[in-house]
């Protein structure tokens, strides 16, 4: 085989209307747009501060650009709109995007009240607006999400519509406070624990949760009683839920009217472990007590969400469940040290409410950031209604060292 073919000098390659590529033809280049959108933020990241009922809300800043290329364009119309959708993944229709996505919007620019003409260039209309600080927070979990959209829609003396559309993220963060004590009673024994958490946690990194739990001995009868503690495990669950709604098309599905719609929950753990050792048991003292401290957190990689909680029907919050397995043991002398397992156990199960927010960080409200009004500034310096010379004796003063330089 023949592997380098030597052709003649004098003869000429010829190509039959095809490229040296083996016939490939160069890609084609999408046509430019003569009138483009685009949506620039000014203001900083949109972070609520404090819970809903008192936070005074993100200020949102920026700038709608249009973008002209070639000759001059008339535009009709302008409008810019800002839509909160809340979309359910198990919605009462499954192929029906009105009963998946609830749009509601929150304010409304109209950057043109009639009709004008743009020369090519580069053109701004600014914008701003204070977002409510009750509006919850941009989630997502698995049954549904709450995101906030700007959209764009301009209208060409052409009937052409150019859109764009920018996604929003809205955040909320509490700031942290005192420790919460709180106390659980397991009757009909005597055991009580006194467990203290942190007000807030957040998605990233650990906190510290301490726990005491007395009464495991009872020594006043003639025989001793104790409860001894085998096994410790604690877990954090994320519960969530969502209404789904039905459009008026779908309505008879759930009985008919409007307004209604059902009601779906998840549960997901998001954390968990489980501890054998690493309490302290002290039988001596009165009552006796166990006390033991821990170091809890959120497994990377799940994905929580803050706690939220919304008008349409979405919620989510979280909690921390702790169990205790204690064993009974039993010794019939009041002097004795002799215990004996009975074979009785009991599950100390404990449930409190946890509250996921984003880092305070070193982020402060708007309104504590915004330089002052004139209005807020008094009259400086400050006028005096009137001034009296002195006329009195001499005032006495007393003679100072001279200062050594």
């Amino acid at each position: 085989m023949d592997l380098f073919h030597h052709h003649n000098k004098d003869k000429r390659l010829s190509f039959s209307g095809k490229s040296i590529s083996g016939g490939k033809h160069s890609p084609k280049l999408a046509p430019s747009q003569p009138v483009r959108l685009a949506i620039e933020m000014e203001s900083p990241p949109l972070v609520s501060y404090g819970p809903a009922s008192t936070s005074t809300g993100a200020l949102l800043s920026g700038q709608l650009i249009l973008t002209i290329t070639g000759h001059a364009v008339k535009l009709k119309g302008l409008k810019m709109k800002l839509l909160a959708n809340v979309t359910t993944k198990k919605p009462v229709s499954k192929d029906c995007p009105d009963c998946t996505v609830t749009s509601t919007e929150i304010f409304s620019w109209n950057f043109l009240t009639e009709p004008a003409t743009y020369t090519p260039g580069t053109h701004t209309f600014p914008f701003s607006y204070l977002l409510p600080g009750h509006l919850p927070a941009t989630s997502h979990c698995r049954l549904g999400a709450i995101e906030y959209l700007l959209s764009a829609n301009g209208i060409c003396d052409l009937s052409e519509s150019i859109k764009v559309e920018r996604v929003l993220v809205l955040q909320r963060a509490l700031a942290p406070g005192m420790e919460r004590n709180s106390i659980r009673i397991f009757p009909p024994t005597n055991l009580t624990a006194n467990v203290s958490l942190p007000p807030v946690i957040h998605p990233i990194g650990e906190f510290n949760v301490q726990m005491r739990l007395t009464g495991i001995a009872d020594t006043e009868r003639e025989h001793q009683r104790r409860w001894r503690l085998r096994k410790m495990s604690w877990r954090i669950e994320e519960k969530s839920k969502i209404v789904s709604p039905a459009c008026p098309r779908h309505a008879h599905k759930i009985g008919g009217g409007e307004g209604k719609g059902i009601l779906h929950q998840d549960t997901k753990v998001i954390g968990s472990e489980d501890l054998k050792d690493g309490w302290k048991t002290d039988f001596e003292e009165i009552g006796g007590s166990i006390e033991m401290a821990f170091v809890a957190s959120i497994k990377p990689g799940m994905n929580p969400v803050c706690d939220v909680e919304s008008p349409a029907g979405f919620g989510v919050t979280h909690g921390l469940i702790i169990e205790l397995i204690v064993a009974e043991e039993f010794c019939s002398g009041r002097h004795s040290k002799s215990f004996t397992p009975t074979g009785s156990a009991r599950v100390l199960r404990m449930q409190f409410s946890l509250v996921v927010t984003e880092r305070l960080g070193m982020g402060i409200s708007w309104d504590e950031e915004q330089p002052p009004m004139y209005e807020d500034v008094p009259v400086s310096p400050p006028s005096y209604a009137r001034m009296d010379n002195y006329e009195g004796e001499p005032i006495p003063y007393e003679a100072l060292d001279d200062l050594v330089s």
